[in-house]
């Protein structure tokens, strides 16, 4: 047999292999995608009722009020999932951390809590695509000086919550990007926005829930909108369910187009 009918066959081999490995993939996504392989998708749909575990002390994301009904952002943005999926959702309250043990051992289909995403949590969870950025964002006053990122930050006095990632952000800021600033720390974000907002400070470095909260029931201050840094909220589903999840992204993907979660945004924060 001559080198060149070798080299063909060979590669004739590795194609059919290839096209074999391409086909195992596609049934396995079509398998692992589909309605009847999904345990959770099943079950949800035979009782016709969502279950969700979240920590409801955490406004404005989930909080219960005196009636003991479950309001906020993310019961909001369940609720709209469930309407899609022709369900009703049902909430019950949980310590933080133990959210995901209640997942994993079946007590709820879905977490909804303000919850960051956690790389090192990939393997025991599937998470949606994020919903939310609850990064640091540059709180500036409205009509004041004119600071479009970090580089404006140069010889201001900077507000940040004491011993928080923007404390540590501000200190990154000045050693290692070499933009001077001086920090002011406060005990709260709360109180660094107020500052902000009477002129003490220039700037202040906040999560963006507090600076959208304090943006709106406080007034007089602005922001840059490009984030210092990414804090993304999830949801987090069991391992197994691979068509809610698939349904969750795409469902989550078309209430952004629609504006929903903006609509959430202006309602709740």
């Amino acid at each position: 047999m001559s080198v060149s009918h070798r080299a063909r066959e060979r590669w004739l081999w590795l194609l059919v292999a290839l096209c074999c490995w391409l086909l195992a993939m596609r049934t396995l996504r079509d398998t692992w995608l589909h309605p009847s392989t999904d345990p959770t998708w099943e079950q949800i749909q035979r009782s016709g009722t969502l279950r969700v575990c979240m920590d409801a002390s955490y406004p404005p994301f989930g909080v219960q009020d005196a009636e003991g009904r479950f309001v906020g952002y993310d019961v909001d943005l369940v609720e709209a999932l469930a309407e899609r999926w022709g369900v009703r959702s049902h909430f019950t309250s949980v310590h933080f951390d133990g959210l995901y043990d209640a997942l994993l051992a079946g007590k709820c289909d879905l977490l909804a809590s303000a919850l960051p995403y956690d790389e090192t949590l990939t393997e025991d969870v599937l998470y949606s695509p994020s919903y939310f950025n609850a990064g640091l964002l540059i709180a500036v006053p409205r009509d004041g000086r004119r600071i479009h990122g970090p580089n404006g930050l140069a010889g201001a006095r900077v507000g940040v919550e004491l011993g928080t990632e923007a404390h540590l952000e501000a200190r990154r800021i000045r050693e290692q990007a070499r933009i001077p600033l001086e920090t002011v720390t406060f005990p709260s974000a709360e109180e660094a926005l107020e500052s902000l907002h009477q002129g003490s400070v220039a700037a202040v470095l906040a999560d963006s829930v507090s600076v959208y909260k304090f943006a709106r029931t406080s007034g007089g201050i602005s922001y840059v909108e490009r984030f210092l840094t990414d804090r993304q909220y999830v949801l987090a589903l069991r391992p197994d369910s691979g068509y809610l999840w698939k349904r969750t992204a795409d469902d989550l993907a078309r209430l952004k187009r629609e504006g929903f979660l903006d609509t959430l945004q202006h309602r709740w924060l």
